[in-house]
């Protein structure tokens, strides 16, 4: 009983193995260029991969002495008022979800620094006048 208690215990206290994402709306093309330098130069990670075609950064998080692998991915999405965005994912393995989210909290603010606040959506068409009504 004891050994499947501990077994249990082991499962989990293992890190999640999930993305942790976001939404902002940014143009991709904006944040593309961003989110690289950002990785690279404010947190100081070692890219070993990209794509901005594809939207996917590859990069070692290291801590001590261990190395983690992580990915960032971009996708270019539309909002349903029509302004575009993206929704970026960071993914480190091995680590807390915390981590992750810390790095898109910062992220956030950064181009929020560097860009402003988002573009307002754009304006909503306006309805077309009704046809009048025909009174006899």
């Amino acid at each position: 009983m004891r050994r499947l208690a501990l077994a249990l215990a082991l499962c989990i206290a293992a890190p999640a193995q999930a993305k942790t994402a976001r939404e902002l709306s940014y143009s991709y093309d904006r944040v593309w260029p961003a989110l690289v330098r950002f990785l690279r130069v404010d947190e100081k990670l070692k890219i070993t991969e990209k794509s901005e075609d594809s939207g996917y950064v590859l990069f070692e998080l290291a801590e001590g002495k261990r190395t983690f692998p992580g990915a960032a991915e971009l996708s270019k999405l539309v909002e349903p008022s029509g302004r575009p965005a993206v929704r970026i994912s960071i993914k480190i393995e091995d680590r807390p979800s915390y981590v992750e989210l810390g790095i898109l909290e910062r992220l956030s603010e950064k181009l929020r620094d560097e860009l402003g606040e988002p573009p307002p959506p754009p304006p909503s068409p306006a309805a077309p006048d009704a046809p009048p009504e025909d009174k006899k």
